[in-house]
């Protein structure tokens, strides 16, 4: 992997999740301010979110930065471009101090360094990642280890579910937050399927052998299904529970879930030796931690503000 195709990766990565997550903080932001879900219709919810023009341009980032995901993932793999969430966390740090004349903590600031740290280690022990056709991602995907692994996360994401929902939503925070990120993961796995098969050095016989495989239009309603379901569930985390405990639960457990899932199924570290594994094991270790750092330390802030407003 050149280091042009490095740092293309984590540009539109740096880029796609600085609109993911100031347009999660926007749609957070309308959500806790819009009526309960459970008090109103399924027509009448979207009525209510659709209306609101801070959600709905908080949706709109969020939906366009799945566009500029897929690019990055042209260069990079999914163990590489993922964990820039910890990247747009800090971007949208500065986005407050700079345009909402907010000040940064020493959390804020640990947090950021963190990340940053994380991405350079990332950076420096990435390899050439292994290129599959169209055939060998379908493989992969229906492969006993890839069936195992997309299986069970869907299995965990429905018992969190139903748990909370069963309960009249006790535990919504740890319940949506988990199973919105896992959802998140899962949805860059099918991007990274869905993406793979178009070569952009040859997109026109690419795209369209692409196109008479069904397995592509699949992969294709699968990533907007999971980003969908993504979208919403936080939302009502949000609105049920502690939208402290949300956000940090949503980003890592979409970290770790795209993460593992492109080691299982996509074989992302089998060329790496021992000395590239320890360090791409701390590297996680030091983005996981900046990411919560941040998480926490923005919605406490938020949370400040919120008191602040109601006393």
């Amino acid at each position: 992997m050149s280091a042009l195709t490095i740092f293309l990766a984590i540009f539109f990565g740096i880029l796609s999740y600085s609109m993911l997550n100031i347009g999660l903080a926007l749609e957070k932001k309308a959500a806790a301010e819009l009526p309960a879900v459970e008090k109103h219709s399924f027509f009448s919810n979207i009525k209510n979110f659709l209306t609101n023009k801070v959600w709905l341009f908080g949706f709109l980032l969020t939906s366009i930065q799945w566009f500029l995901f897929l690019i990055a993932l042209q260069f990079g793999s999914v163990s590489l471009v993922t964990p820039m969430m910890g990247i747009g966390l800090a971007v949208l740090v500065l986005f407050s101090v700079f345009f909402l004349k907010e000040k940064i903590s020493i959390k804020e600031l640990a947090g950021m360094v963190c990340t940053i740290v994380g991405v350079v280690i990332l950076g420096a022990t990435s390899l050439e990642e292994t290129t599959y056709s169209l055939d060998e991602l379908n493989q992969r995907l229906g492969s006993l280890e890839g069936i195992i692994f997309l299986g069970t996360m869907a299995v965990f994401m429905a018992i969190f579910i139903l748990f909370s929902a069963l309960r009249k939503f006790a535990f919504a925070d740890i319940a949506f937050g988990f199973s919105g990120g896992v959802a998140s993961g899962v949805g860059v796995l099918f991007s990274k399927a869905f993406s793979s098969a178009i070569d952009f050095s040859d997109f026109k016989n690419s795209f369209i052998i692409a196109v008479h495989h069904w397995e592509w239009w699949l992969y294709l309603v699968l990533l907007l299904a999971f980003n969908v379901i993504s979208t919403v569930l936080p939302q009502i985390g949000f609105q049920k529970g502690k939208a402290i405990i949300v956000s940090p639960l949503f980003s890592v457990s979409a970290l770790l879930t795209a993460v593992v899932g492109g080691a299982i199924i996509f074989s992302e570290w089998s060329l790496l030796g021992i000395g590239f594994i320890i360090g791409r094991v701390i590297a996680l270790i030091v983005t996981i931690i900046g990411i919560i750092i941040l998480s926490i330390a923005a919605l406490q802030e938020s949370k400040r503000e919120t008191n602040e407003n109601e006393s």
